[in-house]
């Protein structure tokens, strides 16, 4: 004799479980997708040093001054960072701006210069992401106390391709070794430029973490001959201090 009184309970508890896996199936896949998605915004302060040679309408300066000394030549300085991520995948944009003069030999060179820097970067493995973007510089210059009482002052502006990588060293839970490096110009805008910034990341909660380094930007752009001539061939480095919000 076959004994069926427990077939209709098995039923309506598999039918009940299916149906409520088809209702939060579509929470679930929603929750991972916002998961994947990140967005940080960072503030963050360089103490800028410049060594280097600058020409506006063919009147040459020599430009030398450390980062010890920024705050005698700095006038104004904001800089910022936009990061949005996707998975494997971020949209970067690196706002720099600046404010500088510095006086040697007589001559007084005032520096007013934007730097934004949009790329794509992809995280290949763990602890390893490789970028491209291109850099977008805005320079004014201007030079007093030049021979025969010139002042000659230019503005130029000029993209570079840029390619890159940043590598990360867990240094624990919450703190981490990262290095990040790009070179580019090629040419297009300036002859060369390269960017190197090591520095150290403390994760100190879910929402927040610090960044202290050291950054080096070089540019080598030169346009014009004889008295239109502009050049541009400066070394940037200095400590710099950062703060990240996670979004």
């Amino acid at each position: 004799m076959f004994h069926k009184a427990n077939v209709p309970t098995v039923k309506p508890k598999l039918l009940c479980t299916l149906t409520l896996a088809t209702a939060l199936l579509p929470e679930a896949l929603r929750a991972e997708e916002r998961n994947k998605w990140t967005f940080d915004v960072s503030l963050y302060g360089l103490a800028v040093g410049m060594t280097g040679d600058v020409a506006v309408k063919g009147i040459p300066a020599d430009v030398d001054f450390g980062f010890d000394k920024v705050w005698d030549n700095l006038d104004f300085g904001m800089m910022g960072k936009v990061r949005v991520g996707y998975d494997r995948w971020a949209l970067n944009a690196d706002v720099i701006y600046m404010n500088l003069s510095a006086t040697k030999h007589d001559l007084t060179v005032d520096l007013e210069q934007w730097m934004v820097e949009p790329s794509v970067s992809y995280t290949v493995c763990k602890g390893f992401e490789a970028l491209a973007g291109v850099r977008y510089n805005n320079m004014n210059a201007e030079i007093s106390g030049g021979p025969l009482g010139l002042n000659p002052s230019d503005t130029q502006d000029w993209w570079d391709p840029i390619v890159g990588a940043t590598l990360s060293l867990p240094l624990g839970q919450k703190f981490s070794f990262n290095v990040r490096g790009d070179i580019g110009g090629f040419g297009v805008g300036s002859d060369l430029t390269w960017q190197a910034f090591p520095y150290f990341n403390w994760q100190f909660a879910k929402w927040g973490s610090v960044q202290f380094g050291y950054r080096w930007l070089y540019i080598d752009y030169e346009t014009g001959t004889g008295g239109g001539r502009f050049k541009y061939e400066l070394l940037n480095q200095g400590p710099q201090l950062g703060v990240t919000v996670h979004f």
